[in-house]
């Protein structure tokens, strides 16, 4: 999974290596000496897809994100108009690297995506003990059989019927 990116994320150039324990980055100053920052991928909060409205009316542009709590050490990994290219990109990254897959909304507050799922946020209640015994049939219906479809009955037209009488 060893993978380096080219990019400029935060204005200035950078060179980016990941592997799976580690993120290093190395900032390209002009006339000085280049910067190196060995990270461990889990000081980083999540993997973040950020969503911003495109160049054009209508159209969205879509980043993932390596997201740090410093935002100079966020890692820009995919930039693209076609969100849908992200969507199975975002949650590889984010089982490949252990982290939690994050969401930016447009006001720039940053949650789990479990916040926005329908998810329950805790365990069901436990169901009544009868409904384990009576394979989920109402309580009254429990104590009678089903009844078996009657067989049609054949019906003639213009026949009397006979009625035996002793």
């Amino acid at each position: 999974m060893p993978d380096a990116f080219s990019g400029a994320f935060t204005g200035e150039p950078v060179d980016v290596h990941l592997d799976r324990t580690s993120v290093s980055i190395t900032r390209h100053q002009a006339g000085a000496e280049n910067a190196t920052v060995v990270l461990p991928v889990q000081s980083f909060c999540g993997v973040m897809v950020q969503i911003t409205p495109g160049s054009t009316p209508g159209a969205i542009r879509a980043k993932l994100i390596l997201k740090h709590t410093d935002p100079q050490l966020s890692v820009l990994l995919a930039d693209t108009e076609r969100a849908e290219q992200l969507a199975a990109a975002w949650p590889a990254w984010a089982s490949a690297l252990e982290l939690p897959m994050l969401v930016c909304d447009l006001g720039g507050r940053v949650k789990p995506i479990e916040a926005y799922s329908a998810n329950p946020a805790g365990q069901p209640a436990p169901r009544r003990k009868l409904a384990l015994l009576t394979g989920r049939r109402p309580r009254f219906l429990v104590r009678r059989q089903r009844g078996a479809k009657e067989a049609s009955l054949t019906v003639h037209r213009d026949e009397r019927e006979i009625i035996a009488r002793s």
